[in-house]
């Protein structure tokens, strides 16, 4: 097989390998939940929607503090 036929056939299924061992939808949200349970997040009320936390902020005047994770990471 001639070397560009072989590297043409890499590039093309390069992203099937890349994306073979993400999580699927129902994985992520079993790792958001079991987040949540978390006892540090009961200690306050949060708000998982960005743009209503800052609605909220700017309505009473308090900082927003985020917690941003990678669910996604092994």
């Amino acid at each position: 097989m001639p070397r560009a036929l072989i590297a043409a056939l890499l590039f093309l299924l390069a992203p099937a390998f890349a994306f073979a061992g993400e999580p699927s939808q129902d994985e992520l949200k079993k790792k958001k939940e079991e987040v949540l349970k978390d006892p540090f997040l009961k200690k306050a009320p949060w708000m998982l929607d960005y743009d209503k936390a800052l609605a909220e902020a700017k309505k009473t005047g308090k900082p927003v503090f985020a917690y941003f994770t990678r669910s996604f990471a092994p």
